[in-house]
């Protein structure tokens, strides 16, 4: 593997890259970034289409064995050595440990019906354990979603095309590789996308405040079962809810907050996990 160097931060690789940030830039370059190197393992070991690496020369003494592993299974891959001053160009870490990856738009990503146009139809596949976020702006809330569907053995997570951007640096880095392998569906069309849901059998749960709403733990969850969770600030709207089978609530002590939506997530998703299939 050729390992090229670049000094100055003013290199248009250097400018380009770091244009990475935001997400505009990724959507027009169908690029996204990450750093680190146990995120890189898991990006070798899911064969993501790697497109450039970036290391510091103190790194570069320290992952001879990943550099190693790149020129077998990316011999043509472009790695670049840099200095310090040139990485925290680059770099949005607050302790960076030297490694930053470029990488292409990962293929487990389906869009329904969505400005991207790439499917206009919704799945029809039954008893699939699915989470549906509606909203959820957080990226470290969302990249926790991601890490846990991914651990819990979740087939589907279904973002609504408001939440944060699963391609920002905060997402990838709190789904810690599980956004390599989570299958995602993104939508513009939430209710329509429930609707199909309800279509093919699925009973479909908003987790929301009504007076109707029935506490986790009342009632049968089965392996038709999908909850959707909302906005970390405002929850569902009237809409998305309106389409569900119903609404529930998770018991809470008297007296305290409402959960993290991760933590109200998760809780929900063990729930599913319960039912075996």
């Amino acid at each position: 593997m050729s390992i090229q160097s670049i000094t100055s931060r003013s290199n248009p690789l250097i400018i380009e890259t770091g244009k990475l940030a935001e997400k505009k830039y990724r959507q027009r370059m169908h690029l996204f970034c990450f750093e680190g190197r146990k995120l890189l393992g898991e990006a070798i070991e899911k064969n993501v289409a790697l497109e450039r690496i970036f290391v510091t020369e103190q790194a570069r003494n320290t992952c001879a064995d990943f550099l190693a592993l790149l020129d077998e299974k990316y011999p043509d891959l472009p790695v670049f050595s840099v200095p310090e001053s040139v990485y925290e160009k680059i770099s949005g870490e607050n302790a960076p440990q030297g490694v930053f990856c470029v990488a292409k738009a990962l293929d487990n990503l389906i869009f329904y019906n969505t400005i991207y146009k790439k499917r206009s139809h919704f799945p029809t596949i039954i008893k699939e354990k699915i989470l549906v976020c509606d909203g959820m702006r957080d990226p470290g809330n969302l990249g926790t979603v991601i890490r846990t569907a991914n651990a819990l053995g979740f087939d589907r997570l279904v973002l609504s095309s408001d939440c944060a951007d699963v391609y920002n640096p905060k997402v990838v880095r709190a789904a810690m590789g599980a956004l390599f392998r989570m299958p995602l569906d993104i939508t513009d069309d939430t209710p329509a996308y429930l609707a199909s849901l309800r279509e093919a059998g699925y009973d479909v749960r908003a987790a929301a405040l009504r007076p109707d709403a029935q506490p986790l733990g009342s009632f049968p969850v089965t392996e038709d079962t999908v909850f959707v969770i909302g906005n970390e600030g405002h929850g569902l709207s009237d809409a998305v809810i309106d389409t569900c089978s119903g609404t529930v609530i998770i018991p809470m002590a008297e007296g305290a907050e409402s959960f993290n939506a991760a933590i109200a997530a998760s809780l929900l998703m063990w729930e599913r996990c319960k039912v075996s299939k």
